[in-house]
């Protein structure tokens, strides 16, 4: 995903957010408990979404600058191995 397409995901999902806020404010003022702590699970979500959004940002951002530097940058896949020794 390049910067632009994060930056356009970012925005969406800001704009999500502020809907869930305006309808969680309804639902609590109307009394449907229910919907509203549904509704706060999905702006959890949104919330989480954005965070990770936000870090695939700076990232790209930092790769980009060293780039502009002459630092030569790879992506390297994470390896994760069972450290307990249990299979």
């Amino acid at each position: 995903m390049d910067l632009k397409s994060i930056n356009f995901e970012i925005a969406k999902e800001k704009a999500c957010i502020d809907d869930l806020l305006i309808m969680i404010d309804i639902h609590v003022k109307d009394g449907n408990l229910d919907l509203a702590t549904s509704r706060s699970r999905d702006l959890t979500r949104s919330l989480e979404r954005v965070q990770k959004l936000e870090n695939q940002r700076r990232f790209y951002i930092t790769i980009h600058n060293l780039s502009k530097q002459g630092v030569l940058c790879e992506v390297v896949k994470r390896c994760e191995e069972n450290l307990s020794g249990v299979s």
